[in-house]
């Protein structure tokens, strides 16, 4: 769904003073406030949501030195809502703090050498060597504390047909198939199927053992990584399933949603108020070389995503981002992008590299990923974009290593800018595949503007703003997301 933001934006820059070797500042921001509001068919009146508040300020700072070296850096500061922080990963699991002590206070002792029993002074032991390994007063300590909940995969799992045995029952129901053979009743399992084995019409032996009101649940003949464990158990005479063609079908057998793969564990804390964060820092020098540039923030390379394509040779900042961009011979600007994590070996660096170039007004673009294992120079994904612009027109694809397209197209007719998107999503396990689009078309007059969209769906989206110099009021409403949102912004 094409969403629309409606806000302006201005920078103010602001020379240091001093001589001619003054750097340069930009400061730039916004504040942002609104309320939410809700309409649709899951709220059958108006409903007014929360309030919210943004701010957001951005800090540049540029220098040309005289020989021709340019440097700078920025920065963005924003409010927020919560916080997030990774847990310490400990052989006793997630833990909230580390204390740690450089140095023992002292080294108490009584002493006697082993030839001739002489005392030996306490200020001349500097460590000692207990279970083969010396403790000195040197040594740090480390101990983490306040252990943190680890998550586990949530699954949920429905069983329908007809049940070979009498006792299937439903959870708040008394009543149960009682002949074999019978459709299973709608519900969830309960405390009193204890051992019940159910088979289904296409042949497929689910076992459910009881815990309380859920069951353990294992599919035969699926292997052993099929085991379902600690799963919400609903059984039913059908279900329902979407296919990855967004086609839907009446189906019985046994289905389970749970998660395979585990991630990063992220906590966050809901603040009392808002608190500030500092975001995208970055450092830059520029000179007959080049670019090199510092970063915090992720980076995309040199094509832009359309329509979900074009994003398969990103990189994803685990850490400190280096982009080395080369001089921009005959329109080709080629550069190579790292991404230094914490503790990553050789092998394990994010790599991309790739280039931009610029003939006129056609302009192409190709990014790659580097790196599988120990073989740094294999590609295991890349993005492939072209552009045109002429006047008021503008043209775009890209494609990417997983065999999505997109395709985008803007024109400005009499006033109103046409905008149209398409895209393709290859089929891939339990993900939904087809063709995507979106259209809108927008004008303004007197500083009055008015967007209307809608998507592959028909879902409408409308917007209307007004800009007053530096102030905009705006107001929108999104059919897909059943609400949208009042409030004016403020740009600096």
């Amino acid at each position: 769904m094409k969403k629309f933001l409606i806000a302006g934006s201005s920078l103010a820059a602001v020379a240091a003073a001093g001589s001619a070797g003054a750097v340069d500042v930009t400061l730039g921001g916004s504040i942002d406030m609104g309320i939410d509001f809700g309409l649709g068919k899951n709220n059958g009146n108006l409903v007014v949501g929360e309030a919210y508040n943004e701010v957001s300020l951005s800090i540049n700072a540029a220098h040309t030195t005289d020989g021709g070296l340019a440097f700078g850096g920025g920065f963005t500061m924003g409010t927020s809502d919560e916080l997030s922080f990774a847990p310490y990963a400990t052989g006793s699991g997630k833990q909230l703090v580390k204390a740690t002590v450089t140095g023992a206070t002292n080294i108490a002792n009584q002493l006697w050498a082993v030839s001739g029993g002489a005392a030996i002074a306490t200020g001349n032991v500097v460590s000692v060597k207990i279970n083969s390994a010396w403790r000195g007063i040197d040594g740090d300590r480390t101990l983490y504390q306040v252990s943190l909940s680890s998550f586990t995969s949530s699954n949920v799992c429905k069983i329908a047909g007809r049940g070979t045995v009498g006792s299937v029952y439903a959870e708040g129901d008394s009543s149960a198939a009682t002949a074999a053979g019978s459709y299973m009743p709608a519900g969830q399992m309960s405390a009193q199927s204890a051992s019940v084995t159910g088979k289904t019409t296409h042949g497929a032996t689910v076992r459910m053992y009881s815990t309380s009101t859920k069951g353990t649940v294992d599919i035969d003949g699926e292997g052993s990584g099929a085991a379902i464990t600690s799963a919400a158990v609903y059984v039913g005479p059908f279900m329902e399933v979407m296919m990855a063609s967004s086609e839907t079908k009446m189906v019985v057998g046994a289905a389970c949603v749970t998660g395979v793969s585990s991630s990063d564990t992220v906590f966050y804390m809901d603040n009392k108020s808002k608190v500030m964060t500092v975001s995208d820092a970055s450092i830059y020098i520029e000179g007959g070389f080049g670019r090199l540039t510092l970063q915090s923030g992720d980076y995309a390379g040199g094509v832009g995503a359309i329509a979900g394509a074009g994003d398969q040779a990103d990189i994803d900042a685990d850490g400190l981002v280096l982009v080395a961009q080369g001089l921009g011979l005959m329109g080709a600007n080629p550069y190579i992008a790292m991404d230094f994590g914490a503790g990553d070996a050789l092998s394990d660096l994010e790599v991309i590299t790739g280039g931009t170039m610029d003939l006129g007004g056609v302009s192409m673009g190709f990014d790659m990923v580097l790196g599988n294992g120990s073989d740094l120079l294999s590609v295991t994904a890349w993005d492939l974009g072209m552009a045109y612009n002429m006047g008021d027109m503008s043209l775009a694809a890209a494609m990417d290593s997983s065999s999505d397209w997109g395709m985008t197209a803007s024109m400005a007719v009499a006033g109103f800018g046409v905008n149209a998107t398409f895209g393709s999503s290859s089929a891939g396990d339990h993900e939904k595949s087809g063709i995507t689009y979106s259209v809108s078309a927008s004008t303004s007059l007197n500083g009055f503007g008015l967007s209307i969209g809608f998507d592959e769906d028909l879902e409408p989206a409308i917007g209307v703003d007004y800009d007053l110099g530096g102030l905009t009021l705006y107001a929108g409403y999104d059919a897909d997301d059943e609400g949208g949102s009042i409030g004016a912004t403020l740009s600096f």
